[in-house]
């Protein structure tokens, strides 16, 4: 089959290794990089046959991975002969159509089972069930058979059942495209180390966890080693279920930045348009967190740790800023605060030794974290510092992104690395001694070389904390609205950027502390946080780990309301237009003090 302009590509025909991109979409070449030639391109078509919706909802992210336009067309309903074998017989697939099929086949000694009551409710023998998962797609068919043992009721028969039947299908997917879906195999979720925190909880130890993850879930070694060794490392900074029903940590967003970056799909809005609602934004956030703050004390509940986040929050004015972390101090009922230029002692080594009494409580004299997003380095200056200085903000993240200003121009930052360098040395003279900073690996233009020069630099001014975000291409962003002009670096390249980034991380006497991934990142691969021993994120790790309850406050913000009795998580959300937050924010307090109210 050729692949002209109206031909229908062979899946995965045009990419190296495993889908970076949509093999759907038109593509051009160029060295290691391969270019969006058009927006729109071929759709695959996707029909379903399944006993049930739930199948391919436990795959659908998996299917995205090697097909990021497919279009689902709907269950096509069978009759339940049908359904034992999904793969006898050819049905007719039509030119950008493919068939997905699922049974689980039931024998005993006696006879096959013939209607759903006496599948569900037989007794069998570890061997007597079998999963078969065909897909028939492009000219090919692939099937996959999976053995489904004889399961215990409870969460971990439901999980044993979702591992299998994302193994079969992409044990499919992978011979029908010939690639692979990537290091992480099956796992396509956000927080990948609560698998291993579960395990961790139930007493296995490290070596049988990482088994596990290669084996059942399909990992690279590197992959599963790194996410136990990042859940090891968070296991001293987890609450007790007494200290999160007595503990939370507090969010604020700022929905403002100086320009949109090109990657961006935050709520966030270019202060030159909307400076004139900035001031009435301020008043309205003043009002959740004095009235949260208020509920919070009420009901004998402390904050662990505050980010201020965004969006930019230093691209507020220096009074406004005094404005807003002032409140922060003066109404919530905060831990103690360490200055940043009293000591040198760092937070981390602190909660590991004091994260809870033996009682089960969190201490009272504990330190709080105290975080301020200084995204962008041109909006740090002497006012702005002498203002977190001054409120006890003990934690900044300078965010260079990268250090090629040829980079920056392009991605829309109106600043150098040399600004960069100051606003960091900046905040070392004003005594901060906690600096966190981002880099994204994969950004158009870039190569491996440039990521090592970038984080040589980096090096040099010796940060406490280096977040690696790999790019993900964002629904929202610019990037994506206007795809095809942009030149990203292939699979290989990106993993390369991964590797230096390891190995930067390390020379510079890091180690992994937080991880986390995103659907549509580059290679399918992760963002990563690493740490100097001792200085690790409190907020970082409990925000990722979903332990503890964030409270949002501000525009755009989102609540995680976590129940300690089961680890049970409800998301709620405030709006995302400043003017919506403004109009409606006796409701958005209202809805906060009654789940706070929830939380004893």
């Amino acid at each position: 089959m050729g692949h002209g302009e109206d031909s229908f590509p062979v899946p995965g025909s045009l990419l190296p290794k495993y889908n970076l991109l949509s093999p759907y979409l038109k593509y051009r070449k160029v060295g290691d990089n391969y270019v969006w030639l058009k927006k729109r391109g071929l759709i695959l078509k996707l029909r379903v046959k399944a006993p049930k919706e739930y199948y391919f909802k436990v795959v659908a992210d998996l299917v995205r991975l090697f097909f990021p336009r497919v279009e689902i067309i709907g269950l096509v309903d069978q009759r339940l002969d049908d359904l034992f074998n999904p793969a006898a017989g050819e049905e007719e697939i039509h030119q950008g159509e493919g068939l997905l099929s699922f049974a689980e086949v039931i024998k005993t000694d006696r006879v096959e089972k013939e209607t759903d009551e006496e599948r569900e409710n037989a007794v069998l023998d570890p061997d007597s069930r079998t999963l078969v998962v065909s897909l028939q797609l492009a000219g090919k068919r692939a099937v996959a058979r999976v053995l489904i043992p004889k399961l215990i009721p409870g969460d971990e028969s439901v999980n044993v059942r979702r591992r299998l039947i994302r193994r079969a299908t992409l044990q499919v997917l992978e011979e029908i495209t010939g690639h692979s879906a990537g290091p992480w195999g099956i796992l396509t979720g956000i927080r990948p180390t609560k698998i291993v925190h579960r395990r961790l909880d139930q007493g296995w130890g490290a070596e049988r966890v990482a088994d596990e993850l290669c084996r059942d879930y399909r990992l690279e070694p590197t992959k599963a080693k790194l996410l136990v060794q990042v859940a090891q490392r968070q296991r001293p900074f987890l609450l007790s279920r007494a200290a999160a029903s007595r503990l939370v940590s507090v969010y604020i967003g700022i929905p403002f930045c100086p320009t949109r970056c090109l990657y961006c799909s935050f709520p966030s809005y270019p202060l030159p348009r909307n400076g004139q609602i900035v001031e009435a934004f301020l008043q309205a956030l003043l009002q959740e967190i004095q009235h949260v703050g208020a509920e919070l004390q009420h009901q004998g509940i402390g904050v662990q740790s505050i980010y201020v986040g965004g969006g930019t929050p230093t691209s507020l004015t220096a009074d406004q800023l005094r404005q807003l972390l002032f409140a922060l101090r003066e109404n919530l009922p905060f831990s103690r605060i360490m200055q940043p230029q009293a000591t040198k002692t760092n937070l981390g080594e602190i909660y590991r030794k004091n994260e809870v009494t033996p009682t089960g409580e969190p201490p009272l004299t504990q330190i709080g974290e105290f975080t301020v997003e200084a995204g962008r380095p041109d909006t740090l200056d002497q006012a702005r510092l002498t203002v977190m200085q001054e409120a006890g903000v003990n934690r900044l993240s300078i965010n260079p992104q990268t250090m090629q200003d040829k980079t920056l121009r392009l991605i829309g930052r109106p600043h150098s690395a040399a600004d960069t360098e100051h606003a960091f040395e900046l905040a070392r003279r004003f005594g901060f001694s906690f600096i966190n900073m981002d880099v994204i690996l994969g950004l158009p233009g870039e190569t491996s070389s440039d990521v090592a020069v970038t984080l040589e630099k980096i090096g040099q001014l010796g940060p406490e904390n280096l977040s690696v975000h790999t790019l993900a291409i964002k629904r929202a962003s610019r990037l994506n609205e206007q795809r095809e002009q942009w030149v990203l670096p292939g699979v290989e390249e990106v993993e390369a950027m991964v590797q230096i980034s390891q190995a930067a991380a390390v020379s510079q006497g890091m180690e992994p502390y937080y991880l986390y991934r995103q659907k549509h990142i580059l290679g399918n691969l992760e963002n990563v946080g690493y740490c100097r021993p001792g200085w690790e994120s409190v907020y970082n790790i409990q925000v990722m780990e979903e332990r503890q309850t964030i409270i949002g406050l501000g525009g755009g913000a989102g609540s995680k309301w976590v129940n300690p009795a089961d680890w049970t998580l409800t998301n709620t959300y405030n709006s995302k237009d400043p003017l919506d937050y403004i109009q409606r924010i006796d409701e958005i307090i209202r809805k906060k003090i009654d789940r706070i109210q929830g939380l004893s």
